[in-house]
């Protein structure tokens, strides 16, 4: 089940108000949110410790590679893509490899923010922590609603963002679906976990993109996990 705890301060819209404040925090809400799922999601959990992350998936995910090219990263950086798509859900998980930028992680972080919340209309905002303890990893958590045409920021800057995600992503974030993500910077990676609700003409959307972007948690340095992972 998944590991992470959003923290400190929720910006939500009026509409998605009761639903985000809904996210699992602590055992009994994420005990609720997997009963939730369709008991058909066979969802199991995919380590990869080359790549000090394990996230859970309802399928054998794809695997490709893409170009992680940004303002901040003229020169480009290999991004591992661990990709899920189910009739009414897409689940994407992007790793950047970022080894020399160890100490930008906060800079790099916040680039990668500004560009998700280029892609539409934001309803919700908020700190975002995985593991316990000395363990704690620290990131952000949106969600935005996708939108063709959105206006903002300097020339050029929401289509530069719309092809930035469809190049880490390789998939588009529609008008009007529902896009929920968790990035984080970790040991010199860059972490974006996303889950995207496609439109269904009444935005009634599952549970099933929250649970994803949830689902992940961190390696140790020295390859091990925090024992409140392995709990059952």
């Amino acid at each position: 089940m998944g590991k992470v705890s959003p923290i400190i301060y929720h910006e939500f819209l009026d509409e998605h108000k009761r639903e985000e404040t809904l996210r699992p925090i602590g055992l009994m809400l994420a005990a609720a949110l997997v009963a939730s799922v369709p008991a058909a999601a066979a969802w199991q959990e995919y380590p990869t410790i080359e790549l000090g992350f394990v996230i859970e998936f309802p399928a054998n995910p794809m695997t490709t590679r893409a170009n992680y090219k940004t303002v901040l990263v003229p020169d480009g950086a290999t991004a591992h893509v661990y990709t899920v798509r189910e009739e009414n859900t897409i689940y994407v998980a992007t790793v950047v490899d970022l080894p020399t930028r160890k100490e930008e992680g906060a800079t790099l972080l916040g680039e990668a923010e500004y560009n998700l919340t280029l892609l539409g209309d934001l309803s919700g905002q908020s700190v975002s922590r995985v593991e316990p303890g000395r363990d704690a990893v620290f990131g952000r958590f949106l969600t935005v609603t996708c939108r063709a045409g959105r206006q903002g920021g300097q020339a050029g800057q929401v289509e530069g963002a719309v092809a930035w995600f469809k190049q880490i992503t390789g998939v588009d974030c529609p008008t009007g679906a529902r896009l929920t993500s968790n990035i984080f910077h970790n040991r010199g990676r860059l972490y974006l976990i996303s889950g995207i609700n496609l439109p269904n003409g009444d935005n009634n959307f599952g549970p099933a993109a929250l649970r994803f972007t949830n689902s992940i948690s961190f390696y140790r340095a020295d390859g091990t996990r925090n024992p409140a992972d392995l709990a059952q």
